[in-house]
């Protein structure tokens, strides 16, 4: 368990994170950052109502010199000078030049957008309005607020973001990403060291109706590359899975993956929960990373997104990119469950997860791993996390032919969302988890998926709470 032991953390909720790792004076650390409702004055709950004062935050974070094994809480940050409160979906990444220089976002609310008299009940647009980012020189140990962003595109008190993924690139570039619900784009801010201010970067898809967080990564020669799902219209219930890099200074043209990927689908695990059916709202249906290409295939970027069947649930399907996104497909060998086993019963499988690990470190391969949520059975109340190899077999003279065999590393976790009230698709229990490679040893390497942990029971479930949800590591070797 990362949250929810003896600590200040038992006392309240933990969800959602993002992770990355460290190395300061000779330590190495693994450090997720975690939407952080422990305990705080300015939040107060009842059955079926929320209130948010000025000066609540969810910004908080926990950090590891075992990894993984051992857990700190690190704390949660307070919200700067004119902004009212920070609001979550973490997102985390690592200076590639200086590797104790850490980061770690949290959308905002700003003053202008936050009544005196608090906030009642849910937020979104007419409340949000940008985001901040905390900024830690001591390898993930402490942080303080670095710089706050916002676009005034389409509301002078600042545009209403949402998500959150970050990147670094190989000669210093730190890079944030959100999606810009009011302008329907995704909006990237760069700063050039991590040490200079943050600017805004011209949009990747300009002429496309962006539904979706966004997720971003760096490859080695310091391309960036941003994914999302793009919408015909506003209210369609899923899109198009849309990829374009920058170099140079500027973006290549965007390029379509895959039609049909659905836009935070709802789970419904057809069960009751404390009285109450047990459905599950979802987070980004899609996952890339940029790592090293095959000998006889250029699939630098390898990628899952959400399908859905003709049943109605939910199914993954994986595929392939080359460096340049000029040449994208998928492999059946990477659709979860595989062709034919969602057809003899009820199951979903969505949430996924991709993961790198570059290689080539003193001799060691490279690794692509996938891990993802799946739901079985006509009427369940747990899930399972499970993580799959995005592999190749390869011989002499051969093309490469994909592999892939699904693992699961939990089953049965348990699942205690709260009660979102309607319209609502779907109740929280975390959007959105981070993976990543944390150790090598030997030619093993560790990898570290988060999830939200209810394993400490479904105690409550009220309209914007959830007990108990905590943060879990799920460590395996690869």
């Amino acid at each position: 368990m990362v949250t929810g032991r003896d600590d200040a953390t038992r006392l309240g909720t933990q969800s959602e994170t993002d992770a990355t790792t460290t190395f300061f004076r000779g330590v190495q650390r693994v450090v997720v950052g975690f939407n952080d409702d422990t305990p705080q004055a300015a939040i107060q709950y009842g059955p079926s109502s929320r209130k948010v004062l000025r000066g609540a935050s969810l910004m908080g974070w926990s950090y590891s010199e075992d990894f993984g094994t051992t857990w700190h809480y690190g704390g949660r940050l307070s919200p700067p000078r004119g902004w009212a409160a920070l609001w979550g979906d973490p997102a985390m990444t690592t200076s590639r030049t200086s590797y104790g220089l850490t980061f770690l976002s949290s959308l905002a609310i700003p003053d202008g957008k936050f009544p005196a008299a608090g906030l009642s009940g849910g937020l979104g647009s007419a409340q949000l309005g940008g985001a901040c980012i905390a900024r830690s020189t001591d390898g993930g140990i402490g942080f303080e607020i670095f710089q706050c962003v916002a676009s005034t595109t389409k509301n002078s008190l600042g545009d209403f973001y949402d998500g959150g993924s970050m990147a670094a690139g190989p000669q210093g570039e730190i890079f944030s990403a959100y999606v810009d619900v009011d302008s329907s784009q995704i909006d990237i801010w760069r700063s050039p060291d991590g040490q200079k201010p943050f600017v805004l970067l011209p949009p990747p898809f300009p002429n496309a109706y962006i539904g979706s967080h966004p997720r971003i990564r760096v490859g080695a020669d310091g391309t960036l590359y941003a994914m999302a799902v793009a919408k015909q219209k506003s209210d369609d219930a899923a899109g198009t899975l849309v990829a374009n890099r920058y170099r140079n200074g500027a973006w290549d043209s965007p390029e379509s993956i895959l039609a049909g990927v659905p836009i935070y689908p709802e789970v419904d695990f057809g069960s009751p929960v404390l009285g109450a059916p047990l459905t599950l709202r979802t987070g980004p249906q899609f996952s890339f990373d940029v790592g090293a290409r095959s000998s006889d295939l250029d699939d630098s970027i390898r990628w899952l997104a959400t399908q859905k069947n003709g049943q109605g649930w939910l199914f993954l399907r994986g595929g392939v990119c080359d460096a340049q996104l000029t040449s994208c497909f998928y492999f059946e060998e990477w659709t979860f469950p595989p062709r034919g086993i969602a057809e003899r019963g009820r199951i979903d499988v969505f949430n996924p997860n991709v993961a790198a690990f570059p290689g080539f470190i003193f001799s060691v391969a490279p690794r692509w791993q996938a891990s993802f949520l799946v739901r079985e059975g006509g009427s369940a109340t747990t899930l399972s996390v499970t993580r799959a190899s995005l592999g190749y077999l390869e011989a002499e003279d051969q093309p490469a032919k994909a592999l892939s065999i699904p693992v699961d590393i939990a089953r049965n976790a348990v699942v205690c969302p709260d009660r979102r009230p309607q319209p609502s698709s779907g109740d929280y229990w975390g959007d959105y988890d981070g993976f990543l490679s944390v150790q090598v040893e030997g030619d093993r390497v560790r990898f570290l998926r988060f999830i939200t942990d209810s394993s400490l029971g479904c105690t409550k479930r009220w309209s914007f709470l959830g007990e108990n949800q905590h943060v879990r590591a799920l460590s395996y070797w690869n």
